[in-house]
Order: C-alpha cells, then structure tokens, then sequence
C-alpha cells in the first residue's frame, strides 16, 4: 500500500534508481518511507494530516500511529502516547520526531535518543 504524498526538500534517492530534485512532489512507497523522509528531513507531507497521534511502533525508525498522523513536534510532547510493544524496545529502535530527534519506550517511560 503507498504511502503519504511528499515534497522533497533537498536532493535525495529513495533507491539506487529513484532520484528525488528539490520541490519534486512523489508519493512514498509505504509508511516506513514516509516516515523515514519526514525523519530524516528530506521530505515534507504535502499537507499536513489532521490526524492525532496516539502512539509510536517500535522500529528502525519506528512508525507512528495511527498511520498518516504528524510526529510530536518535540520530545516534551511524547507524554501520552502509547507505546507497541509496550515492553523495552530492542537495540537500535527508535521513532523520529519532527524537530529530528530520537525516541525509544524503555518499558515504563520514553526516553530520548536509540534504544541501546
């Protein structure tokens, strides 16, 4: 299932073969690359989603839900948000949030930065 539309906001490949020029509009391949250019700070949705975020899911990145929702904007605003699995999350995990930092659930709390 595709993803979210993205404008690319600087030069990047989502690929070996998939060249993406500043300003190009694309549509990800799924929520793992949405998520993961939204992080990473080379694509912006091109419309921001109205839809709430509740939670995170553990990954490398992690995802957000429920899908298409907007990350915090910051590390204070992850207070309330549900965590899958709601045990500590394996080395390495993690969830991005807007300003490009680093999340991970340690079994009772999050935490900011990768799992370790």
């Amino acid at each position: 299932m595709a993803g979210p539309d993205v404008i690319a906001q600087v030069y990047h490949t989502t690929n070996s073969t998939v060249v993406h020029a500043v300003g190009s509009v694309y549509t990800t391949a799924d929520d793992t690359q949405f998520q993961t250019v939204l992080g990473c700070g080379f694509a912006r949705p091109t419309a921001w989603s109205s839809i709430v975020v509740t939670g995170a899911t553990a990954g490398i990145p992690g995802t957000w839900t429920p899908t298409g929702a907007n990350p915090p904007d910051k590390f204070a605003n992850m207070t309330g948000l549900t965590a899958s699995p709601a045990t500590a999350w394996t080395t390495g995990q993690y969830v991005l949030l807007d300003d490009a930092s680093k999340a991970y659930w340690n079994g009772t709390a999050w935490v900011a930065g990768t799992a370790p």
